[in-house]
């Protein structure tokens, strides 16, 4: 009798369905429990002492006159920038639904219980609590939290869903380097002459932005030609795996890449905006191309993986920087501190009431069921 082969089941555009074997161990555990671990607290503890350091020891930082800076601030001002800076949420959560689209799972895909791609409302508190994920874990965990939330609400592969967030991050990484440049040679030409010279710690972040992003478009244009290496050297059950995520990167960027960049460079805008606007609710003379120049290099020290979103090293960043475009020591702690009270705490605190509520309907949505 001639064997019989079994075709393997095929997602979207012929990527490989996910197995239950295939998806990856331990997302499942909460971002608060692995915020708890060890290595998380002693993260905190860490970012706790390089503030120390910086502020206190390096900069001589008396936190009073901050303080009654910040407590003179325009309440409106802040008000404006905190909505800003929000609005950035719902726009990334369209490009990462154009990303979804592109590799297969667009409006028309339901995955085979009927479930469908989430709106854009659903997409954006998947991507707030990957944010509040990213925010209480080092190593940037929360981006597999969003894979696993995606794979929970529609069915969409895991692999998958990390593929695309690779190319999510690929693109912020290009446009950021580019923003970058184009702010640090801005504020080079409207500084006055016989200003001092770009810090090295501004030049050190422009740096490692252009060989990360060279390095990550490289790799990502290379996935596919390097497959036969890499499931060489992967074990076989790793393979269907690899050829998701590829399916994830490749796939996402093959279509709209124009749409892509513009909506990555409005993202990056309303981020610079909002720091704009802090400023300004402060009372600091704070240039477009220095703001612009600052938000990115904050956003880039934000990925630094010792600490939770990079707490303690961009704030060490923002201050050195603010110092740096004129400001002085006070006015530049107020600017930081409002500022982060913005994109780092109250992600904190908004994140934990979201997941607690998230977490409750989905346990009532489970009991119904039963």
């Amino acid at each position: 009798m001639a064997d019989v082969k079994i075709k393997k089941p095929t997602g979207p555009s012929g990527c490989p369905a996910e197995t239950p074997a295939g998806s990856a161990a331990g997302t499942q555990q909460s971002p608060v429990r692995r915020a708890l671990r060890p290595r998380n607290v002693a993260s905190f503890l860490l970012a706790l002492a390089v503030l120390y350091l910086v502020y206190q020891e390096l900069l001589g930082l008396d936190w009073r006159e901050p303080w009654t800076t910040v407590r003179g601030a325009s309440a409106g001002l802040f008000a404006l920038a905190f909505a800003v800076f929000y609005c950035s949420y719902p726009l990334r959560a369209l490009r990462w639904r154009v990303l979804l689209a592109n590799a297969g799972y667009g409006r028309g895909y339901t995955s085979g219980d009927g479930r469908p791609i989430p709106s854009i409302f659903g997409l954006t508190r998947i991507m707030y609590l990957a944010w509040f994920a990213n925010c209480i874990t080092v190593a940037r965990l929360g981006e597999a939290y969003r894979a696993y939330l995606l794979k929970r609400a529609a069915g969409v592969s895991f692999a998958v869903t990390l593929g695309t967030v690779l190319a999510e991050r690929v693109l912020d990484l290009a446009v950021l380097a580019a923003m970058m440049g184009a702010g640090v040679l801005a504020v080079s030409f409207l500084l006055p002459s016989g200003s001092s010279s770009l810090p090295p710690e501004v030049l050190w972040a422009l740096a490692v932005g252009l060989i990360l992003s060279s390095v990550a478009v490289a790799g990502l244009l290379a996935m596919r030609s390097l497959r036969g290496a890499v499931e060489w050297a992967l074990p076989k059950r790793l393979h269907g795996f690899y050829a998701r995520l590829e399916h994830g990167v490749v796939g996402s960027i093959r279509g709209e890449l124009a749409l892509l960049v513009d909506l990555s460079a409005a993202g990056w805008a309303i981020e610079v905006a909002a720091l704009y606007g802090v400023a300004e609710a402060v009372g600091a003379p704070v240039p477009v191309a220095g703001a612009l120049m600052v938000a990115l290099a904050a956003s880039l020290l934000l990925t630094v993986p010792f600490t939770p979103g990079g707490l303690g090293f961009t704030e060490a960043g923002m201050v050195v920087l603010l110092q740096w475009l004129g400001l002085d020591l006070a006015t530049a702690g107020a600017v930081t501190l409002l500022f982060r009270l913005i994109n780092y705490w109250s992600i904190v605190v908004l994140g934990s009431v979201l997941y607690v509520s998230f977490r409750d309907q989905r346990r009532l949505a489970e009991s119904r069921k039963e």
